[in-house]
């Protein structure tokens, strides 16, 4: 019961600054819009996500498949959506005889929303980046890799989830542009 009213509390002031949810109704209803289906959520459904090279790369298609073209299936293609992603490692921990005990990854997506005109023009584009790490077990090559792949699971969904939110935030903008 405390907890609520707590939320409740913390929550309030957010209403007087300006604050709207991402993907829900924005309170500007046209007659087109229904509650299920606010304009924002339509125009994600529009992005078509490209191929994304390599195996890790399929991963973050996949995601953003899920985050864009799941929405409302069946919604004709008004955007795509050009994606890649790029790695740093770090060595953060070493033994006395120099093999490496924790690894850091450093992943930088970057992407650019285009509409589907001819030629197409940019909409959008931005870079997110996100950090991870695993431990090296000793003598445990499988731990060592099923944990490394847990890593890049964890990168690609938070990749995922940024790029989706910035895409998110240029359409909105347009949306908001166009009135």
């Amino acid at each position: 019961m405390w907890r609520r009213a707590f939320l409740l509390g913390a929550l309030a002031p957010l209403g007087g600054c300006g604050f709207r949810p991402l993907y829900g109704p924005d309170g500007e209803r046209r007659p087109a819009e229904t509650p299920s289906e606010p304009r924002l959520v339509r125009e994600m459904a529009a992005v078509r996500v490209a191929e994304i090279p390599e195996r890790v790369g399929q991963l973050l298609r996949r995601q953003l498949q899920r985050s864009f073209e799941d929405r409302l299936p069946g919604t004709p293609q008004r955007y795509t959506l050009i994606a890649s992603l790029g790695y740093t490692v770090e060595v953060l921990g070493i033994r006395r005889d120099g093999l490496p005990t924790r690894v850091r990854y450093i992943a930088t997506g970057t992407w650019a929303l285009t509409d589907t005109a001819a030629p197409p023009s940019l909409i959008g584009r931005g870079e997110v980046r996100t950090l991870d790490s695993y431990n090296i077990p000793d003598v445990q090559l499988f731990a060592a890799e099923v944990s490394r792949d847990d890593m890049e699971r964890r990168i690609v969904q938070e990749l995922g989830e940024r790029i989706t939110l910035a895409v998110a935030a240029r359409l909105r903008q347009r949306l908001a542009a166009q009135g």
